[in-house]
């Protein structure tokens, strides 16, 4: 069976009508599309050894981790060459985990563990106490656990079986934070959001909307991703209440209309309404014809209802390869899902699609961003 391109939308095209503009405009809680300027997580680092693997361990030929071995016990007050040691229950392996802006010394977070030598499985692993470290270098959490592999490895007489990788695991709640990041959240009397995703319209939007609800905030839009609001004496008591109350804030997002291809995939994704304009194609032994048709929708005068119009599509595919007879099809809409849609209806390849969507945007019929993968 022909393998149909995989089309993902999102968003839910309905019937076009005059309307259409304004309903591409989405209500999104302000928390959901921003973050507070320097409110961040912070990744941490550190090198550790995993001890009492089963025989599934580095080895003597990893020279780093004997040499770990070595100093570990150097602590402990035992001295022994490295080249007298044995490592195959023993791992060398990298710590990471992630601070949360406002953990405190004290909490609990969880690392990823994973192996940088010969190991062939950590399953049955227990971390030692491993530092680790911020990008400045100091410490921040101390790690230390039974590790929890989601796989396993098995090997006899030449044959092996394995599922998912076990050369990496997980200590849920074995870091324990030692030093916490301060985060200033008011800078110069102001607290500043970042969005996700800059759009002037979307941040204008915000702006206008913060000033209808609260008239006596001083809000600054500095530039698309960014704006600020002025901490006033009313509120510096107050600061924690006063962003939950503005981060719940209703906004009108606007969604770029875009089209991102992977060619590896075949997988399309749309962003937003896409229009498209009449248009013919010739690809390979393809002939395709696009056409944009225009119609009225004309509601029963007991109703009640408004007369729109209605703008659909007529596709028109030809192959000269297989001297199939035209194919025609018309589509209620004249964006491109309703063409993909088509297309895929008339089992056009997914890489043909992919194609005759290059050409499309080359010739100015698509009316987006096209982005390839």
């Amino acid at each position: 069976m022909k393998r149909f391109i995989k089309l993902i939308t999102v968003v839910l095209v309905a019937s076009v009508t005059v309307s259409f503009a304004l309903e591409s405009n989405l209500k999104t809680r302000l928390k959901d599309i921003s973050r507070l300027e320097d409110v961040r997580v912070n990744q941490l680092i550190g090198y550790g050894l995993v001890v009492g693997l089963a025989g599934s361990g580095d080895g003597s030929s990893n020279k780093a981790t004997l040499q770990g071995i070595s100093n570990m016990l150097s602590n402990f007050g035992v001295q022994i060459d490295p080249a007298d040691l044995d490592g195959k229950n023993v791992a060398a392996v990298m710590v990471t985990g992630k601070l949360n802006p406002f953990n405190v010394v004290g909490d609990m977070i969880d690392v990823a563990v994973s192996s940088i030598g010969k190991a062939k499985s950590l399953r049955g692993g227990v971390l030692l106490l491993t530092p680790l470290k911020g990008a400045n270098g100091d410490v921040y959490a101390v790690a230390q656990g039974a590790l929890s592999v989601g796989g396993f490895s098995v090997s006899n007489k030449g044959s092996s079986s394995m599922k998912n990788h076990t050369t990496s695991g997980r200590v849920p709640n074995g870091a324990i934070v030692e030093k916490a990041v301060i985060t200033d959240l008011v800078v110069n009397d102001k607290l500043t959001w970042i969005l996700d995703q800059e759009d002037f319209t979307t941040i204008t939007n915000i702006g206008n909307e913060i000033k209808t609800k609260y008239p006596n905030l001083e809000v600054d839009v500095i530039n698309a991703s960014k704006f600020s609001i002025v901490v006033s004496d009313d509120f510096k008591a107050n600061v924690v209440q006063l962003i939950s109350d503005i981060n719940n804030i209703n906004v009108n997002t606007d969604m770029v209309a875009k089209i991102i291809i992977n060619e590896k995939t075949g997988s399309v994704v749309m962003g937003g309404p896409i229009m498209i304009s009449p248009v013919v194609i010739a690809h390979e032994s393809l002939n395709i014809s696009i056409k944009n048709t225009d119609g009225v929708s004309q509601p029963n005068i007991l109703a009640g209802g408004d007369t729109t119009l209605v703008k659909g599509s007529i596709v028109t595919v030809e192959d000269r390869a297989s001297q199939a007879p035209f194919k025609t099809l018309q589509s209620d809409t004249n964006t491109i899902e309703s063409i993909v849609a088509i297309l895929n209806n008339i089992g056009v390849s997914p890489q043909d699609i992919i194609v005759i969507l290059q050409l499309m945007k080359e010739a100015g019929a698509i009316k987006a961003k096209l982005e390839i993968v």
